[in-house]
């Protein structure tokens, strides 16, 4: 059975990853958005912004990182500015976070969400504004609808996807797995 680690960007986001990696050992890593640029082994790259890869990725290799196995965003570029492949999923609406949560889905048979609670009052743990992240509330509808698909391979470490989803539990991570597709 393979799990994965999804990484987002709230402020609360190395808090879960650290209270989750006390609980398993996950076999692919993740990366929401600007996570990919500092985390050191990532396996997927997601974003709904594909236009900030350039410049992510510059800072990624500046900084000595290897690439990251994959990168994923929701629509074909003609030109990324980037040289390596942009891997397309067909995922509409729940921020970049449900993104990276489908791709997740596609390569692994249990998920486990770090620092996407999607609550509007989370800041950025890299850019935080005042006043919190409001557009989290909207985000909700497709994590809603998509609730049928999620609920019994994804768990979150915090927020509303949490209190959604459930939090994940050592009888849930080594319980049976459950099928998924390959991604490619």
């Amino acid at each position: 059975m393979t799990t994965a680690l999804v990484m987002g960007g709230a402020k609360c986001v190395y808090e879960d990853i650290e209270a989750a990696l006390k609980l398993f050992k996950p076999d692919v890593i993740v990366a929401v958005k600007d996570i990919g640029v500092t985390w050191p082994h990532v396996d997927h790259w997601v974003t709904y912004h594909p236009e900030r890869l350039p410049k992510e990725l510059a800072e990624r290799r500046k900084a000595g990182l290897p690439d990251p196995g994959k990168i994923w965003s929701y629509m074909r570029q003609k030109k990324s500015g980037i040289d390596l492949p942009i891997h397309v999923m067909n995922t509409r609406g729940g921020s970049s976070g449900l993104l990276g949560t489908d791709v997740a889905l596609a390569v692994a048979d249990k998920v486990v969400l770090c620092g996407i609670p999607l609550d509007p009052d989370q800041v950025h743990y890299r850019r935080p504004k005042k006043g919190g992240w409001p557009p989290a509330r909207a985000y909700r509808l497709a994590w809603t609808e998509a609730h049928p698909r999620l609920k019994d391979r994804v768990r979150s470490m915090s927020g509303w996807t949490r209190k959604t989803l459930g939090e994940p539990t050592e009888e849930w991570l080594h319980g049976a797995a459950v099928a998924h597709s390959q991604a490619s």
